[in-house]
């Protein structure tokens, strides 16, 4: 039995960033299996999603602790192609998953965009960007919308975009910051 507190077998000491996404892919993966089962066209993919979540959560939680390290590229093995057999490939449209399960997603949707729009979230993945590149399969299933997905995010922090705090009294108009005239 997992004594965990933590969504997906997370430890106690998980940062909050990494509790936050760990709770919402938890939600949605409770989504999904409900929801999936019930739609036949959908239903072999619900173990497959499930996991998937499940990677990308503990994916996510190692890429923001850990430091970044030097890419090894590994010699390839030349393999048969009986030799194993290729799972089912997820459906590749951008938010299909919303499309597909309609506004119990979109909630979901929702709050990963409000996580990803925060600044301390747009630090941290300017801080870690084997993050973002976890965040941006998830993104594309739920459909987010571009401005907060992470590669924007990374490119922004790359040019020197300057990042509005919540409450502050500016507008974002096209990644510049112009005073609000009243």
């Amino acid at each position: 039995m997992n004594a965990s507190t933590e969504p997906f077998g997370l430890p106690d000491s998980v940062p909050e960033l990494a509790r936050r996404f760990a709770v919402i892919m938890a939600g949605l993966g409770a989504l999904i299996a409900r929801r999936f089962l019930k739609m036949p066209h959908l239903t072999r993919f619900t173990v497959q999603l499930w996991n998937y979540l499940n990677r990308a959560t503990r994916r996510f939680y190692r890429a923001l602790t850990s430091k970044p390290q030097a890419r090894m590229t590994r010699a390839r093995a030349d393999r048969v192609a009986t030799e194993r057999a290729r799972p089912v490939a997820l459906p590749s449209g951008r938010g299909w998953i919303v499309r597909e399960l309609g506004w119990e997603a979109a909630f979901f949707m929702g709050a990963l965009e409000q996580l990803l729009a925060e600044v301390a979230t747009r630090a941290a993945l300017t801080d870690a960007p084997a993050a973002g590149r976890v965040l941006r399969p998830i993104c594309r299933m739920l459909g987010v919308a571009a401005a907060v997905t992470p590669d924007v995010v990374v490119a922004q922090a790359a040019v020197g975009v300057p990042v509005e705090p919540e409450g502050s009294p500016g507008v974002v108009v096209d990644c510049e910051v112009s005073a609000t005239s009243a």
